[in-house]
């Protein structure tokens, strides 16, 4: 098996369906790849609408459902890394979807036990239906022009968020996401694998992760407060960790960490106060 992609949804709505045919149609024959599915949080009438749905799916490509009564995208990752068969690993969110060469073209760039590959991303307004580059489309396209000198620190952006690439299981080995933090623990997570991270590829234009632009957010009603304290905290588990591992992590790396957690809060503060266009 080359590839898991690990699919954490909680009560999820029809755009499930294009996220999981996205996965269906794809280049890379069925056999390379596996889906696993973790419905968390919840029950009927999901788990059983999602196994009925891929009822007439191809044999060759398997599929896994699992369901958990604990809620919390952190540990459904957690539980699909748990059963994940695949040398590389995938995370998609259930409201988006991929391009039809989306697997091949991450696996012809990712290389060995300890790459990383990550891919063009494209978002999905949903409010007026148009497509637009990502906030991580300049970090993509800057590495694209020069893919063999992608590095941890010119990819680092893509070590933000838990998908839109595919990361070599043994990199991510015994490590999984803190269910501790509700906010940044996609980065942590990626951070504490930084140092097994040697080799960074950059998939062609074509393979696209599509992220859809949904009008109800949770972040958006946080209050300040919250969002301070919980920024801090992170900004404290980034230092402990690398204060721990002071002799095969990078500085620099985390140093950004720490200095996006600063950004983050400021920019909040300062939200209200801009003028509206």
């Amino acid at each position: 098996m080359d590839v898991s992609i690990i699919i954490p949804t909680y009560k999820p709505g029809d755009y499930i369906w294009q996220c999981l045919e996205s996965l269906r149609d794809q280049t890379l024959p069925h056999e390379r790849y596996e889906l696993v599915i973790v419905v968390n949080g919840c029950n009927e009438p999901y788990h059983s609408q999602i196994l009925s749905h891929m009822q007439a799916w191809p044999e060759a490509l398997k599929t896994l459902v699992l369901q958990t009564d604990q809620g919390g995208v952190s540990n459904a990752r957690n539980l699909g890394l748990d059963k994940a068969n695949g040398q590389y690993v995938c995370f998609i969110d259930d409201d988006d979807w991929v391009s039809p060469t989306y697997l091949e073209g991450l696996l012809s760039v990712c290389q060995g036990d300890h790459a990383m590959a990550i891919a063009n991303v494209v978002n999905l307004d949903e409010r007026t239906g148009q497509m637009r580059g990502d906030w991580l489309s300049a970090c993509y396209n800057r590495n694209a022009k020069q893919p063999d000198s992608a590095t941890l620190m010119s990819s680092r952006s893509f070590l933000s968020v838990a998908c839109c690439k595919m990361t070599a299981r043994k990199a991510i080995g015994d490590y999984r996401f803190d269910i501790r933090y509700k906010q940044g623990e996609d980065a942590l997570f990626n951070a504490q694998i930084s140092h097994r991270l040697k080799h960074f590829g950059v998939a062609p234009q074509d393979a696209i992760y599509y992220r859809r632009l949904r009008q109800n957010s949770a972040a958006r009603s946080r209050s300040l407060w919250s969002i301070t304290r919980d920024n801090a905290a992170l900004a404290l588990a980034f230092a402990t960790t690398y204060l721990k591992g002071i002799r095969h992590y990078s500085l620099l790396f985390y140093a950004t960490r720490i200095l996006a957690c600063v950004k983050a809060t400021i920019r909040e503060y300062l939200r209200p106060f801009k003028p509206d266009i």
